[in-house]
């Protein structure tokens, strides 16, 4: 009952809300936007490898770069504006991809799963600051199950969703359904409370000084090294693995590129 009571009390929080409809509206868009790509690649090179490869190049190589840039920066930027923005700049991003591949070439595909993963770089660290801000901290252990929750969920429905909506309706349908969840993503994002000066923000240092202050706090710190270097290691693997789940499905397992949609499925049913 009182495990009853304390979810109630934490899904009344208008924060919660929001970010979790925003989460709901970007996991749709994502995995139409990550699916479709994946087949319409498939059937426009016929099954090449170099541009099957260069999708996760597209998706991931973001994480990468931007990921330390995008922390130092949600320290300076206002969080709910920064990620209000970033969803409403990826919508454009996507339809502009849209445009161009109704009227000219269909490479520019990888340009619409680029631009929105360079941008998630500023706007995820941004929703982690507002959750420790606007969850109370004996909730935020409950928020973060729930979220990850939700992207474990979608890791499973997500490639059929993908692939069901790519094979239904084609490429540009999926690339605007993945426009229209990103500007969803953005709408529920306005129901975050306002953004608020934080101490700490006001912007003592330059963004150059406190990148650098953090490459030197990770390299003195032995836990942080080790860390760092699995996760390096762990992500090229990954890297290496994944795209070769396609070929897998169709030179080993001689079935039809759709199937790897429950290959995909397979490491949402592990996550939880």
């Amino acid at each position: 009952m009182k495990q009853e009571t304390s979810f109630k009390e934490f899904m009344s929080n208008r924060f919660v809300r929001a970010i979790l409809f925003s989460g709901l509206f970007l996991q749709l868009g994502i995995w139409v936007r990550n699916f479709s790509v994946l087949l319409f690649v498939m059937e426009q090179t016929n099954e090449d490898p170099f541009a099957v490869s260069m999708i996760s190049v597209a998706e991931f190589a973001p994480i990468f770069i931007f990921s330390i840039i995008g922390g130092t920066f949600a320290d300076r930027w206002k969080p709910k504006k920064t990620m209000v923005w970033c969803d409403i700049l990826s919508a454009i991003s996507v339809f502009a991809v849209l445009l161009t591949l109704i009227f000219s070439t269909w490479k520019v595909v990888f340009f619409a799963m680029l631009i929105s993963s360079i941008l998630s770089q500023f706007s995820q660290p941004s929703g982690m600051k507002l959750f420790k801000v606007h969850v109370p901290e004996k909730q935020l252990q409950m928020g973060m199950s729930i979220y990850q929750t939700m992207f474990a969920l979608f890791m499973i429905i997500g490639p059929v969703i993908g692939t069901v909506v790519f094979q239904q309706y084609g490429i540009e349908v999926s690339i605007a359904i993945t426009g229209i969840m990103f500007l969803l993503s953005a709408v529920a994002l306005t129901f975050l409370p306002a953004d608020k000066q934080l101490e700490g923000t006001s912007g003592k240092t330059t963004v150059v000084e406190e990148f650098v202050q953090g490459f030197k706090y990770v390299a003195k710190n032995r836990f942080l090294t080790i860390l760092g270097a699995n996760f390096f290691v762990a992500g090229l693997a990954v890297g290496l693995i994944q795209p070769l789940g396609i070929f897998i499905v169709t030179e080993q397992l001689h079935m039809n590129k759709e199937f790897v949609q429950w290959f995909m499925a397979i490491n949402g049913v592990a996550l939880p």
